[in-house]
């Protein structure tokens, strides 16, 4: 098979958002290449700290292990939360109240 270059855009929920690129565990005959942010490529041997936005760029040397690689540069949390949007309906508690001014 012929080799597969994949991009995948890391999202803010991803495992990998703060960690090295040379952290994440690539699939047999799969090579990142570096990531692109800001319209910059920073290559893979320069060991950038992935961001959320960034697009890394990968290289499946046998494409049948592409959807793998792909799978793999995806991974993300399960559950998201942030203050500002929240799916659990939770009251304050009193002590929350007077902390945050609710």
């Amino acid at each position: 098979m012929k080799p597969r270059l994949i991009q995948v855009t890391i999202q803010f929920n991803s495992c990998y958002c703060g960690l090295p690129l040379s952290a994440i565990k690539l699939p047999n005959h799969c090579f990142c290449l570096g990531i692109i942010r800001a319209n910059e490529l920073i290559l893979a041997s320069s060991e950038p700290t992935i961001n959320c936005g960034d697009n890394v760029l990968a290289l499946s040397v046998n494409g049948a292990n592409a959807p793998e690689l792909e799978f793999t540069l995806r991974k993300h949390h399960p559950i998201s939360w942030s203050g500002i949007s929240c799916n659990l309906a939770k009251k304050p508690d009193s002590e929350e109240q007077e902390l945050f001014q609710w």
